[in-house]
């Protein structure tokens, strides 16, 4: 009686960990000509952090549950990565400094193999002038990258 045993080479072990010294953590996009942006979805161009490439997206008339009523805004790596990411989104208030701030920390979602809200900020708010979110027809969003996964192999 004889087992034969074979190991798959490929097979690599890796350990898991957050790299919180992020280089260049903030980025700032500029859109301007807002109120006459009439594409589905605009991204950004790449910006560098922590040594990775990422991408902002919009969706100016939202996307999924926030169509026709919601600014959407997600992260994106721009080689479609899949890390666990914490970061910050904020859609700029030019006025005040009453930012619209949200949260992002997990795994990319299905949706947008990103980060982010369908429902942003409201399209009313982005259209009242007073609200000061959109001044001299430029909206400005930002992130703030403050951690991501790592994998480091075992030899």
């Amino acid at each position: 009686f004889g087992i034969d045993i074979f190991v798959d080479q490929s097979y690599q072990r890796e350990v898991f960990s957050y790299d919180e010294n992020v280089t260049n953590p903030i980025f700032t996009w500029n859109l301007t000509n807002f109120s006459t942006l009439y594409n589905y979805s605009y991204t950004s161009n790449t910006f560098s952090s922590g040594n990775r490439n990422w991408v902002l997206k919009v969706y100016p008339n939202g996307y999924g549950v926030g169509k026709d009523n919601y600014l959407s805004l997600f992260l994106l790596s721009e080689n479609n990565e899949i890390n666990y990411v914490k970061a910050t989104l904020r859609v700029l208030n030019q006025i005040t400094s009453r930012n619209v701030v949200k949260q992002v920390e997990g795994w990319p979602n299905a949706a947008e193999n990103g980060w982010g809200f369908q429902e942003f900020i409201t399209l009313a708010d982005l259209q009242d002038k007073s609200k000061g979110f959109v001044v001299s027809d430029m909206l400005q969003v930002q992130v703030e990258i403050t951690a991501f996964s790592k994998h480091t192999p075992i030899n």
